[in-house]
């Protein structure tokens, strides 16, 4: 028989359903599928599996904004959610799709080149795999799995299949983020060494969300789907077994920053947390020290998060011997010129378009706190980026439509993946060394260079 055979002729394979072992999820293995070529047409087919927040919004506000995205079928063993995704899609844009409560049957009876995975961890890697094992490509959220050996074999999928992976850490499609780097670290140089990064992401209330009154849910389905109560459907980042709490959730995002922008990943971790606030399975506030040596020698790297205020929001700063920045996907965006370094090094960023002087601390002047004596830092120059010239693309989009624009592009052929599985994957470790030091007290923690390695 031809392993060209077409998806309907193999729904049979999927639906021989078995339970993995230890978690009862219904995650059956498809065998000999072949998704159909795509060089005939110009739209990729998508399968979006998970219609919650972040499916609803790869739904609603990614893929309508994405000419080469064709959206045929949505996922959720929600009845509520994946209805409810459909009906209002098809309203919206007067179209028709399926909806579906098993992954594999959709991936049985829809011509699909890719999903999206908008899951909770700790199905990401066997949808994955049999995803790309069945000849599609995946973008999958953040995090890979909720453990680094599952999160090893997706990468290990991607690298024998020759299918793309995409994972979702957005800020590597960020205009903002990529010139950054592309430009003013890498090319330009401007802050000489990059030694310090401090960053954090802090929130009024840990994440999670309330059961809607709309979702009647039946205990049966999902106890077959590796849940044991309600509040695991909706809170699963907050249960070991099924997510990874902030430090994944949040945390991952912005150390994968660090490791991108120091252009080299950590090889001792410190790492503090607990879980008194909530009183959660997770960890709901963290702290941790990173230690690197990058290409221009050591780097320290220091992270939190903070689940009960969000008074000093998300941001990642980073400090070099000529200069400093602050970036986000807000407004929170600064440069600062050291004030060593003197201006005229710097007229030429602005001549050239990359930077603006925001003007007002030109001049430098100490003051005194009161009466104590005690003098203030002078203050440094501040910039701002103007435009982002000389950039191979600027995706003028957000940074969630960017990184998935850039996935169904890479599968047409016009781009290549800002983020594969393999890079992830150095930054998965990262943070379940994370884990693993919280877990153990604060206990220190070494990575051999080699665990790097797929």
């Amino acid at each position: 028989m031809s392993n060209k055979m077409k998806p309907e002729n193999t729904r049979r394979d999927f639906m021989k359903k078995s339970a993995l072992i230890g978690t009862g999820l219904v995650l059956a293995k498809p065998f000999n599928i072949i998704a159909n070529p795509l060089f005939s047409r110009e739209k990729v087919n998508i399968g979006v599996v998970g219609c919650g927040v972040r499916g609803r919004g790869v739904i609603f506000s990614n893929i309508p904004k994405i000419e080469s995205a064709n959206l045929v079928a949505v996922c959720d063993i929600v009845k509520s959610r994946r209805d409810g995704a459909k009906r209002r899609f098809e309203r919206r844009y007067n179209t028709k799709i399926s909806a579906y409560e098993d992954f594999y049957e959709m991936l049985a009876k829809e011509n699909l080149d890719a999903v999206v995975l908008t899951t909770p961890d700790f199905w990401h890697m066997q949808h994955t795999v049999d995803a790309m094992e069945s000849g599609l490509h995946v973008y999958c959220e953040k995090a890979m799995s909720n453990n680094l050996r599952d999160a090893k074999k997706m990468a290990k999928a991607m690298k024998k299949t020759g299918k793309l992976l995409q994972i979702g850490r957005q800020r590597r499609s960020n205009d903002r983020y990529r010139f950054m780097y592309q430009k003013l670290i890498q090319q330009e140089k401007i802050f000489g060494n990059l030694t310090h990064a401090i960053g954090q992401w802090n929130r009024s209330k840990i994440y999670s969300f309330p059961k809607s009154r709309q979702e009647d849910l039946d205990m049966a389905v999902i106890k077959n789907y590796g849940f044991e109560t309600q509040d695991q459907v909706y809170n699963w980042r907050n249960y070991k077994k099924l997510g990874g709490g902030v430090v994944s959730d949040l945390g991952s995002h912005q150390i994968d920053i660090f490791n991108w922008f120091f252009n080299a990943y950590p090889h001792t971790i410190y790492a503090t947390g607990n879980n008194s606030y909530y009183g959660l399975e997770q960890a709901d506030t963290m702290a941790t020290i990173l230690e690197y040596d990058t290409p221009n020698g050591k780097a320290i790297g220091i992270y939190e998060n903070i689940s009960h205020s969000r008074a000093i929001g998300v941001n990642e700063r980073f400090i070099g011997d000529k200069g400093a920045f602050i970036i986000s996907e807000g407004k929170d965006n600064k440069i600062y010129r050291e004030s060593r370094v003197k201006a005229n090094e710097w007229q030429k960023y602005i001549d050239n378009g990359f930077l603006k002087n925001l003007g007002g601390l030109a001049s430098y002047k100490s003051k005194e706190q009161g009466d104590s004596g005690i003098t203030e830092t002078a203050p440094q120059v501040s910039y701002e980026i103007n435009e982002m010239l000389e950039m191979d693309k600027v995706y003028n989009l957000n940074s969630h439509t960017a990184h998935l624009y850039n996935f169904i592009e890479a599968i047409i052929g016009n781009e290549k993946l800002n983020y594969n599985a393999l890079a992830s994957y150095k930054s998965e470790l990262c943070i379940y060394k994370i884990h693993e030091a919280i877990n153990s007290g604060g206990k220190k923690v070494t990575i051999n260079k080699s665990a790097y390695n797929i």
